[in-house]
């Protein structure tokens, strides 16, 4: 009975040990990712859509009047650059008859896509989950932490951030 208590007592004090690691306090590393604002207090006046620029996915403000919805904007993302901004070499990743994505209220939102993700270019999955968190921002019905479920036939839904410049 005794050795019972023992092995018990031995292994508690091993893990009370935690290896001679030495406690330190609280090491400062900075602030939290964030999206930045690309326009005034909660967008009024524009609707942020991300286009590729060099290989990088990059916030674009359009002037807008009146709310626009996440759907609404990703709508307004499917039709690509204006000729303005492809001028300025923003180009699209997303390919052209993606015209059956949804857009689904909640914290998070969901983009629901009609075919399998494995379809799009990280560019272009990065362009539809800014522009939706971007919108739901816009809201006021932004997750936290930002991101969306992104959501296709046959597969898991997964979270996914905003990784933009």
């Amino acid at each position: 009975m005794r050795r019972t208590r023992i092995l018990p007592a031995l292994a508690a004090a091993a893990l009370v040990a935690a290896c001679g690691v030495q406690p330190t306090g609280v090491v400062p590393a900075g602030p939290g990712p964030s999206i930045r604002a690309t326009s005034g207090a909660r967008g009024l006046g524009g609707v942020t859509l991300y286009f590729v620029s060099d290989g990088r996915v990059i916030p674009v403000t359009r002037p807008s009047e009146g709310f626009i919805s996440p759907e609404g904007a990703i709508t307004m993302l499917l039709k690509g650059p204006t000729e303005r901004e492809a001028a300025q070499g923003l180009t699209t990743f997303v390919p052209l008859g993606v015209d059956q994505v949804r857009v689904y209220p909640g914290d998070p939102s969901s983009l629901s896509l009609p075919f399998s993700v494995r379809k799009l270019s990280d560019q272009a999955i990065n362009q539809l989950v800014c522009t939706v968190i971007a919108a739901s921002t816009n809201t006021g019905q932004a997750a936290q932490p930002p991101g969306v479920n992104v959501i296709s036939p046959y597969e898991d839904v997964y979270f996914q951030s905003c990784k933009a410049d």
